[in-house]
């Protein structure tokens, strides 16, 4: 169908903003303005009015199933037939379209009731250009659709300046307008040819809108940095960027390993300069493994090198194969990442293990992130008594909110901006308790929670943080104490999103350091990234070993 390709590069963004958590992005896209209004004379690219393309929020889940919809060119179908479907969070403008996916297999929502309001990433968006280019991702393809990063640079529209750990709009603009000299699959033609021959725009018009040394021109001072505190329920996981390196801060539980996975490879991680494990609970280092099965990591911190437990035994043993051996840091060593630079603030703080915890400030240019592991009054104190500096922008709340953590001394010192705690839903716990959440208001802390609001992006340009959230709460509903949740009934949180390997000849899903799928023949294999409910519903059962 004429103009297929058109309405990918199109994308969705003539359709209505929605929101999407908290706040926008802080990201400077004066420069991709340009390129987007040089698309849009080309029919490329519409805002969501004549005076704004809302470069600065990243694309909805939403607005990616309407994009999918568009390369198979089914929109018309969708726009025009009479659609229905179960989901209660879709928005009417979108009903037809959802419906149109629902009723014909192409989507079955992350439950029976939610289809789901999260972001489309990097991966996603990249998945559909190669795609448009020609190339596959089904099995024995050119790629996998859940990894196209190092095809996407091969073939050239993967530029350096495209943010791929916190993808925005800004960045489908910059992906697309690489795309269109880029030549399509076993064809000297390119895509910007393949348009004109589909009468989308002339090619008088192609060259007074487009620069082909706009992208090599690509302001220089592009320094990035941005933290990507992951939902990983009742546990701790944090994926600090900067200028293209990354530290991984804690991963959560044993059973978060592919979750882990998943984001490293929904993220493009190419290898992690620095691992830490706060402390040799479960909840922080057993999920760790994941990473170290994904890649490789310079170094990996933690504050002791034995600990009486399978989880910490599994991660020591990845950690000493894949990632240069547990080192334990000493207070004042300080570490670059990018232009960031890292300093130990505690460690071995106390007797008990939630005070031996590691410390650390991320300070980069005017912000600083401080994380405390699970630190409470002894190791807060501790640092006190050294003088520490503690101030810091933002604070990754200690011990999940517990009232053990987080004493008034303590924040005096920090005086935090933002509060980030990472907390499950419904918890036994308490967490986060009503006083902890007392405190922190008292501070005058703006307050973050991975229970009521998924995962979390922290974004800096050196002077300012800001966030973007996956999911959306109340003020009212964030500073409820006691582990509450934005909905009384589990079935309406979204499920937490997992890359499986597939084996399409037994229809069995495992997680990806399974034994069983290392066995898995080529041709038999695939990946999937979404919920455990999705891939049941599919028809697939998980494997009877790793029990995903």
């Amino acid at each position: 169908m004429k103009k297929v390709i058109a309405m990918l590069l199109c994308l969705i963004l003539c359709i209505s903003v929605v929101p999407v958590g908290a706040l926008a992005a802080s990201r400077d896209t004066t420069y991709e303005e340009t390129l987007a209004s040089d698309l849009k004379t080309l029919g490329l690219f519409q805002g969501v009015s004549d005076t704004d393309f809302a470069l600065g929020r990243a694309p909805t889940r939403t607005e990616a199933l309407i994009m999918l919809i568009r390369v198979l060119g089914k929109e018309s179908d969708a726009l025009n037939g009479s659609w229905n479907h179960p989901f209660t969070d879709v928005a009417g403008w979108a009903d037809r379209y959802v419906g149109y996916a629902y009723e014909t297999g192409l989507t079955k929502g992350v439950s029976d009731t939610q289809f789901g309001t999260g972001t489309a990433n990097a991966a996603m968006y990249l998945t559909f250009v190669l795609r448009a280019l020609g190339y596959s991702d089904q099995t024995g393809g050119d790629f996998t659709w859940d990894n196209p990063f190092s095809l996407a640079k091969q073939v050239g529209i993967l530029p350096d300046c495209v943010q791929t750990s916190s993808f925005l709009r800004a960045d489908v603009v910059l992906v697309s307008y690489a795309a269109l000299p880029v030549r399509l699959k076993n064809s000297p033609q390119t895509l910007a040819q393949k348009l004109m021959d589909d009468g989308v725009f002339t090619q008088a018009a192609f060259d007074a809108c487009y620069d082909r040394s706009a992208l090599d021109n690509y302001p220089s001072g592009g320094s990035t940095f941005s933290v990507h505190f992951i939902d990983v329920g009742q546990a701790d996981s944090a994926l600090v960027e900067c200028d293209g390196r990354y530290m991984l801060i804690d991963g959560g539980n044993k059973a978060d390993s592919s979750r882990i996975y998943s984001v490293l490879q929904s993220t493009g991680v190419e290898k992690l300069d620095i691992v830490v494990g706060t402390h040799a609970h479960e909840d922080h280092i057993g999920g760790l493994p994941g990473a170290f099965s994904y890649t490789t990591a310079d170094m990996t911190l933690c504050p002791v090198t034995d600990y009486n437990s399978d989880a910490f035994a599994d991660f020591a043993r990845y950690a000493q194969e894949k990632g240069g051996g547990i080192t334990v840091p000493s207070v004042g060593d300080t570490y670059s990442l990018g232009s960031a630079e890292v300093t130990i603030l505690g460690v071995n703080g106390g007797s008990d293990t939630n005070d031996t915890s590691i410390v650390l400030k991320v300070q980069y240019g005017e912000t600083s992130f401080l994380f405390t592991g699970d630190a409470e009054r002894e190791a807060e104190q501790a640092m006190l008594n050294a003088g520490a500096d503690l101030s810091a922008t933002v604070l990754k709340v200690g011990h999940h909110g517990s009232d053990t953590s987080t004493t008034y001394p303590f924040l005096r010192e920090v005086m935090p901006e933002y509060a980030v705690i990472s907390v499950g839903a419904n918890n036994s716990y308490g967490h986060p308790t009503a006083g902890a959440l007392s405190r922190l208001r008292d501070a005058g802390a703006t307050i973050f929670r991975t229970d009521l609001q998924g995962d979390i992006f922290a974004v800096s340009d050196g002077k300012t943080v800001t966030f973007t959230t996956s999911k959306q709460a109340s003020q009212e509903e964030i500073l409820q104490g006691a582990g509450s949740t934005s909905s009384s009934d589990p079935g309406q949180q979204n499920p937490i999103s997992a890359t499986y390997v597939l084996n399409t000849n037994t229809m069995k899903f495992h997680y990806a350091d399974c034994s069983s799928a290392q066995k898995i023949s080529d041709k038999n294999k695939g990946y999937y990234t979404g919920s455990r409910t999705e891939l049941i519903q599919l028809g697939y059962s998980p494997c009877g070993i790793c029990k995903p």
